[in-house]
């Protein structure tokens, strides 16, 4: 069994040094997708691990380069980390630990740790029937995400929530792994620029059967909580 986890950075010489160090020395592969980077980001990533394959081109967005990544890499167990975050002391050995005992888990993923806060996936309905993870956190079977991806760059903010729902609506046993992997950096396209999400979470919830009234209850909700914290922050 092989972990490939990738990496799609770009400008990211501030963060990437954590972000390299938390996968190095694990028996890991680690790609980096680097979209041209001007800064010293490649240097930084080389110097701290001479193997990891920084592979250097145009993409067309974030979830491009996690595809292109995908393509590339030799494992069958597929994970995306942000250049902005890191994994935890111990996390990739406890998911190797875990794939080894349990050979039939499909899709595994766990905890974010947000702020020192260690977070755990929605429950209940807003868990959008337990499919709703945290991307950072996920390790997948190549299969299935052959089967269900690529990610579909028509959502340029959620697409990863869109291959997990219509991976998990066919089938795919999720596996909640209860530990805390990846130390998540609050500040992503999705957490600024809430009511291009919102849209996005309401066409990928009536694309995967969720029916109208509850994608439009769900849009209606994030749009009533990103008012609500647009007038907290004038105040």
């Amino acid at each position: 069994m092989k972990i490939s986890v990738i990496t799609a950075v770009w400008n990211a010489e501030r963060s990437i040094a954590r972000c390299v160090e938390s996968v190095r020395g694990n028996g890991v592969e680690h790609l980096l997708m680097d979209n041209c980077s001007t800064d010293r980001t490649v240097a930084i990533a080389r110097e701290l691990d001479p193997a990891v394959r920084v592979i250097s081109e145009p993409d067309k967005g974030i979830y491009d380069a996690m595809n292109r990544g995908a393509v590339r890499a030799a494992g069958d167990i597929l994970a995306w980390l942000n250049a902005d975050d890191y994994y935890l002391p111990g996390a990739l050995e406890k998911v190797a630990a875990y794939f080894a005992a349990h050979p039939e888990t499909e899709l595994l993923h766990g905890d974010l740790q947000v702020n020192g806060r260690r977070v755990k996936p929605a429950s209940g309905v807003a868990s959008f029937g337990g499919f709703r993870v945290f991307h950072p956190t996920v390790f997948v079977r190549r299969e299935v995400f052959e089967k269900y991806g690529p990610f579909d760059l028509s959502f340029p903010i959620c697409a990863d929530l869109a291959f997990f729902l219509k991976a998990g609506r066919a089938g795919v046993r999720f596996t909640h792994l209860d530990e805390t992997l990846t130390d998540f950096a609050i500040g992503g396209v999705s957490t600024k620029r809430r009511k291009a999400t919102a849209k996005e979470v309401r066409r990928i919830l009536l694309d995967n059967g969720y029916g109208p009234l509850f994608a439009n209850g769900w849009y209606c909700a994030m749009r009533l909580r990103a008012i609500a914290a647009a007038i907290v922050k004038k105040s």
